[in-house]
């Protein structure tokens, strides 16, 4: 059994413990399929959930047609008693697929609790500043496919393909807002464009500089001075004077490869017993450094729950376009990658 987890929408409350679900403290029983289905829409809600998501998600691709998602979903309705025509919880969308429109509150034992004390990297879901952009429903749920499938001990990386404006930041925001995971871990990194030199891993680099500020900071350079002190030497403003005269005997003889190596202990140290989620935007104007670490991570044999998603813009010129290009090719043929395509909205 997974983690413990109660969810409560309306005036009706599940336990994933006990597979119980109550309305005002009275059960209702309900069949394993339903309870799955019920599960999944409550773990993605306000998002449009396609026919063929829930056929791969709750029904495992096992061929079904639509009349036994619409005979499941009318079991669900009437076990919320939920209005068809004016829906509380389960709406229809027209030949597009389903949207839980009820508000769900997530709550977790104290145990999972305390054991966010323990991740450096800590994620709990942000309320979405704009509105879910449907038209790329079909690549979020191609993004929580991969997930799930790098929550099982599976990682993956995805290529996240899109031009200017084609709203890859908005997707990967949904995409975070609709994974609810008790001891998730997230690392956004952004690349920017340089004319000179740019400095080995300097997006990670970065990203991880701001999270030694965190409420969680202490604990994540602990997980650096053992794992990757290299890493923390480049952090600036991070160590004290003599903290950084101390951990320049570790350091002493890094340079990119050693570095490569100390940044894959380390990140594969974080997504040991928790999902961990990298996420490298603006890659086409990465360092190489960086691409190669991504690279060099998803050809290791540790047991991990990382899923990484690299975004950024065919269309540039720059070398690294050409680098992601053979990454995908082969980790794709692989079967540890994927590629999804953002489309500009049409008008």
């Amino acid at each position: 059994m997974g983690q413990q987890i109660t969810y409560d929408f309306g005036s009706f409350r599940l336990c994933t413990a006990t597979e119980l679900l109550c309305k005002e403290n009275t059960p209702i029983t309900i069949a394993p399929k339903i309870y799955r289905l019920l599960i999944y829409f409550l773990q993605n809600p306000g998002r449009l959930i396609s026919h063929e998501e829930l056929f791969n998600s709750v029904w495992e691709g096992r061929f079904v047609d639509d009349s036994a998602i619409r005979q499941a979903v009318n079991s669900l309705r009437n076990a919320l008693q939920d209005k068809h025509k004016a829906p509380e919880y389960i709406a229809t969308v027209c030949k597009k697929g389903y949207r839980f429109s009820a508000k769900v509150s997530i709550n977790t034992p104290l145990k999972i609790v305390k054991a966010e004390l323990r991740n450096p990297l800590h994620y709990r879901a942000q309320a979405l500043s704009a509105a879910i952009d449907y038209e790329n429903s079909l690549q979020v749920a191609e993004l929580v496919q991969a997930f799930q499938e790098a929550s099982n001990g599976e990682r993956r990386l995805v290529f996240l393909q899109g031009e200017q404006q084609a709203g890859k930041t908005v997707m990967l925001n949904n995409f975070l807002s609709n994974i609810h995971y008790p001891e998730l871990s997230v690392l956004r990194a952004r690349c920017v464009k340089l004319l000179g030199v740019t400095e080995p891993f300097m997006p990670l680099l970065e990203a991880l500089e701001r999270h030694c500020g965190d409420v969680h900071g202490k604990l994540l350079i602990e997980y650096m001075t053992k794992l990757a002190p290299s890493w923390l030497h480049n952090l600036l403003n991070v160590l004290s004077s003599d903290e950084l005269a101390t951990l320049q005997l570790k350091s002493a003889q890094s340079n990119a490869l050693h570095m490569l190596r100390e940044g894959a202990e380390l990140i594969e140290a974080l997504s040991k017993d928790t999902a961990f989620i990298l996420v490298l935007d603006n890659a086409h104007w990465s360092d190489q450094s960086t691409l190669d670490l991504l690279n060099f991570l998803m050809f290791r044999c540790a047991a991990t729950k990382l899923l990484i998603i690299i975004s950024y813009r065919s269309c540039d010129t720059g070398v690294c376009v050409q680098r992601l290009a053979k990454m995908r090719e082969e980790l794709v043929a692989r079967g540890v990658g994927r590629e999804l395509v953002v489309q500009i909205k049409s008008t």
